[in-house]
C-alpha cells in the first residue's frame, strides 16, 4: 500500500516511457515468426516499426525524466537488450534463411556479425561527445535492408558484411537522426526521406514502373545523403573542423 501511494502521474508517466521501448522486442519476435512463414517485406515492416519506436523512445525518456521518476528500470540497457534483438539477431536470421551470403559462409557471416556486435554494445564510447556513433552502429537490420532492395549478389553481400564488421572498429562517425548536434534538421529530413522511400518500394509501388523507379532513385539518394554525412563529419573531426 506504501507504494501505491506514492504512486504519482510522473512515475506512471516514467514507466510507460519504458514499456514503449519494451514493445519492441514485440514487434522483434513477430518480425521472427514472418521470417519462418518466407514473408520479407512484413519483417522489415515490423522492423521498421521497431526502429522508429528506437529513434524516439530517447526523446520521450529525456522528456518524462525517467531518470529521476522510474529509476527502478535502466533504461539504457533495457533499450540495448531490445535493440540487440531487432538489429543483430534477426538480422542474422534472415541472412540464413534468405541464403543472402554463400550457403558454405553463412554460418562464419553470422558468427562475425554477432561477436562483432557484442563489442559495439559493450563499448561504453559509442557515442561520440556531439551524440554520433562512432564505428558502424551494428545497424544490421538496415544493411540486410538494403540488400533485398538493391537485389546485391551473395558474394556482394558476403563483402559488405566483412566491410561494416571492420568498421566497427574504425572511427567513422555515423549520424545520430535525433541527437546529433550539428547539422540536426538535414539529419532528420534525410532519415524522413529514407524511411518514405523505403516503405513506399515495400507497401505500394509495383515492381518496374515510373513510380517504383522514382522511389528507388530518391532511395539511393537519401542513402548516399546520409553516407556522405557521415563521411563529412569524420572529416571535420579529423581536422579539428567546427561545423
Amino acid at each position: 500500500m506504501f507504494f501505491i501511494s506514492n504512486i504519482n502521474s510522473n512515475m506512471i508517466k516514467g514507466y510507460m516511457v519504458h514499456l514503449y521501448t519494451t514493445t519492441g522486442i514485440v514487434l522483434g519476435i513477430l518480425a521472427v515468426r514472418q521470417i519462418y512463414e518466407q514473408n520479407l517485406d512484413f519483417v522489415f515492416m515490423y522492423l521498421a516499426i521497431s526502429l522508429f519506436i528506437d529513434g524516439t523512445d530517447g526523446y520521450l525518456a529525456r522528456k518524462y525524466n525517467v531518470l529521476k521518476y522510474a529509476s527502478r528500470i535502466n533504461g539504457v540497457i533495457l533499450d540495448a537488450i531490445v535493440d540487440f534483438f531487432n538489429y543483430v539477431i534477426v538480422p542474422v536470421l534472415v541472412i540464413i534463411q534468405f541464403d543472402f551470403v554463400p550457403l558454405s559462409l553463412e554460418y562464419i557471416s553470422a558468427s562475425l556479425i554477432l561477436c562483432a556486435s557484442c563489442f559495439t554494445f559493450a563499448n561504453t564510447k559509442q557515442k561520440t561527445k556531439d551524440n554520433y556513433f562512432e564505428g558502424f552502429p551494428a545497424l544490421w537490420n538496415v544493411l540486410i535492408l538494403d540488400f533485398y532492395i538493391i537485389n546485391t549478389s551473395q558474394i556482394i553481400n558476403l563483402f559488405l558484411i566483412i566491410s561494416c564488421v571492420v568498421l566497427t572498429f574504425v572511427p567513422i562517425k555515423f549520424v545520430h537522426p535525433l541527437r546529433v548536434e550539428s547539422y540536426k534538421l538535414l539529419a532528420i529530413l534525410s532519415f524522413i526521406l529514407w524511411g518514405l522511400s523505403t516503405a513506399l518500394l515495400l507497401f505500394v509501388f509495383q515492381d518496374n514502373t515510373i513510380e517504383y523507379k522514382f522511389g528507388y532513385y530518391t532511395w539511393i539518394a537519401a542513402n548516399i545523403f546520409i553516407m556522405l554525412f557521415s563521411i563529412f563529419r569524420t572529416i571535420n573531426k579529423s581536422f579539428n573542423i567546427n561545423s
